[in-house]
């Protein structure tokens, strides 16, 4: 047959493929593997292709799965293959071998896959142990570190696109048991191969290469487009269209899982060259890069497992910057990336799950990557895709949300990105629709798509968590607050007046339920009652704070609040907001005096008056309170929400076919299964 590509129908007559699974046991120089691995198909660049060839192979995986405990040929393979890989490497050309290569990855990764899928542990199991000497690496240590040497040593060029993904698409499949495995041993065996049994140096330098591939997002070859999937030899040619599974949804943060329809794994949209997406949706190489470098560095993460991709991942510094700056504390070799080409990408990628969850990694961790970050004269550039995944809340699952808040937080917590934000000047900002926002700046937009988060969250979701986060990042950064927008102040002080209306909706509910004897529903007016009054004594602290600092500079907040002054009379004895409120009644009174001694009233007289008046405001009237800092804090079990959230992105986003009967990380966790 040659290395050609051949169409799926063209699997069930070929002889050596009946062989490969047959009670027939072949020796690694048998020369039936020249012959076997002649043929090729093609890598998947969708779910749907990959469930394709699942289906049309399952009946010869099947009957490999009885014999192999006889035969051992998938052992064999893995033999042969990293023969091949090793010959390949000394040689990195386009030649016979390299496809040979491809075509005995590809039928390892399929029988991988199914053996995990099938929960099969008497056919994985033996390969992880050492063979006759207990002292010996076992066959799978071999082969992950085959893998692992093939993508750090092959160049990536178009004869060696399709090898580089079969090699990532493998070990993705191999990790996979983390969603499949009944047996915890067995998850503990493959991982730990990747954790603790390769070395240090190759692991140093696998995670700096599947770092490179996603800033590179080299496209994939227009050769591989043609996918062979037709049932004839007459269309074998026709070409498949690239696609990627895609599912959209606002999921609830505690509701992350495989969605309402069985078969979400199996949506396709295509994507045309045409289409401003088709560009980085053809670059699969990337893709499968960051769900690999996802996976590898949000497992095992505490102390006693120790995790060299995670230690890498958090401690990789700037090929322009200065060696010195190396951490030393750590054995791990550390590695050098251009932070300019990664800055970039992730601005160009910031939109999706996978880079949003890499940025926030790196800025919460990786304190060389945040201060080259946060120096950025051109930060706009990744500010702007955060708040647009914030702004888009009803179109994003609710992680990503989360995670894009909880950088904006992370950034808020630096005094200079407070005060550069606000420097930086907008155009018009076509995606946000609810007003026409002119000359408005980063920071004045950051403040305005964040209080629409708290006031969307109050209304509709009632999330502690959620505007807990949001509500911190506000309040880091009110003391920078420099020449807020109008719109941006009327949002302030219009949020307060939201939760009043709430707070005394509230209180009549709770005098209503006196007279009943529903207990529950008594507590949960009362918690309701808690959690406004706590975002009511914020908004109210991120004003002071605002007053207090950047007063002069605010000019539209005191018209504002000078204007809506009534929606606090309720609240002046009320014990949780009477001090904070002294504040901001001096600062009302003080203007309203100003204004009072107007003889025109209109809006140009009375800003001049209160530029006028804010020069000479006596700021030692105002009562000092501690200044607002908030630091973003990881839970003690990060895992918990991680791995889960991890998977369901490889799940969706990784063109890899998973039955949904098969995925038990969800369903062993009934608070993950979405609704």
């Amino acid at each position: 047959m040659g290395a050609q590509y051949s169409s799926l129908n063209e699997l069930k007559s070929n002889q050596y493929l009946s062989q490969f699974v047959s009670e027939e046991i072949i020796s690694v120089n048998d020369p039936f593997w020249n012959q076997f691995l002649s043929f090729r198909l093609q890598s998947p660049f969708t779910t749907a292709h990959s469930k394709l060839i699942d289906e049309s192979c399952s009946i010869f995986l099947q009957q490999f799965e009885a014999n192999n405990p006889k035969t051992n040929n998938y052992g064999t393979l893995i033999e042969v293959f990293i023969r091949l890989a090793t010959a390949v490497r000394d040689e990195c050309d386009d030649n016979i071998v390299t496809w040979q290569t491809y075509s005995a990855l590809f039928i390892l990764r399929c029988v991988s896959k199914y053996f995990i899928e099938i929960d099969s542990e008497q056919n994985l199991y033996p390969y992880f142990l050492p063979q006759d000497n207990p002292d010996r690496v076992s066959l799978m240590s071999y082969f992950v570190d085959t893998l692992f040497r093939t993508t750090i040593a092959i160049p990536v060029q178009s004869y060696s696109y399709a090898l580089h993904l079969e090699v990532l698409n493998t070990l993705l499949s191999l990790l996979s048991i983390q969603m499949c495995a009944k047996d915890a041993a067995l998850i503990n065996a493959i991982y730990s191969i990747f954790m603790h049994r390769l070395d240090p140096l190759l692991i140093s330098e696998f995670t700096r290469t599947l770092l490179e591939h996603f800033i590179k997002q080299t496209e994939c070859p227009s050769t591989l487009a043609v996918a062979p999937l037709s049932g004839s030899d007459g269309d074998s040619g026709t070409l498949y269209k690239i696609g990627q599974s895609v599912a959209y949804g606002l999921w609830s943060v505690v509701t992350l899982g495989m969605g309402s329809s069985s078969t979400s794994n199996t949506t396709d949209e295509t994507v045309t060259a045409d289409d401003p997406a088709y560009e980085l949706r053809n670059r699969h190489l990337a893709n499968q890069s960051i769900h690999l470098l996802l996976i590898l560095s949000n497992h095992f993460t505490n102390d006693a497992h120790r995790n060299p991709y995670r230690l890498a991942l958090l401690h990789f510094t700037d090929t322009q910057g200065n060696p010195t700056n190396l951490p030393d504390s750590e054995p791990l070799p550390w590695f050098s990336v251009d932070y300019r080409r990664l800055y970039d990408i992730l601005c160009e990628t910031a939109h999706t799950d996978q880079s949003t969850l890499l940025l926030y990694m790196l800025l919460h961790r990786n304190q060389h990557f945040k201060a080259y970050v946060i120096s950025r004269t051109n930060i706009d550039q990744i500010v702007l895709p955060v708040l647009r995944v914030v702004y888009a809340a009803t179109e994003r699952n609710s992680h990503h949300i989360y995670m894009s808040l909880i950088i904006l937080l992370i950034l808020s917590e630096d005094d200079y990105f407070n005060k550069t934000i606000h420097d930086i000047k907008l155009k018009k900002l076509s995606w946000y629709t609810e007003r026409s926002l002119n000359e408005i700046s980063l920071g004045g937009l950051l403040v305005a798509v964040v209080l629409r988060t708290i006031q969307f969250n109050m209304t509709r979701m009632r999330d502690k968590y959620l505007h807990t986060n949001c509500l911190a990042a506000l309040a880091n950064m009110s003391s920078q607050f420099q020449n807020l927008h109008t719109y941006v102040s009327q949002r302030i002080v219009s949020l307060f007046n939201l939760l009043a209306r709430k707070h005394t909706k509230t209180l009549d509910l709770i005098k209503q339920q006196t007279s009943t004897t529903d207990e529950s529903l008594s507590n949960e007016y009362a918690q309701d009652l808690s959690i406004i009054e706590d975002v009511m004594r914020m908004v109210l602290e991120i004003i002071n704070s605002c007053l207090t600092h950047t007063l002069q500079h605010n000019i539209n907040l005191i018209y504002t609040l000078l204007y809506n002054r009534d929606i606090f009379d309720n609240y002046r004895t009320h014990p949780n907001f009477e001090d904070i409120l002294q504040n901001i009644d001096i600062v009302i009174v003080y203007f309203a005096d100003k204004v009072d001694k107007l003889e025109q009233r209109s809006t140009e007289y009375v800003k001049e008056a209160l530029e006028m008046g804010a020069k000479q405001f006596p700021l030692d009237r105002l009562k000092k309170f501690p200044e607002l800092k908030f630091k973003y804090v990881e839970e003690e079990q990060p895992e918990d929400f991680f791995v889960p959230y991890v998977w369901t992105l490889v799940y969706k986003s990784c063109n890899l076919y998973w039955s949904s009967e098969s995925i038990l990380i969800f369903k062993q966790q009934p608070s993950l299964i979405s609704q």
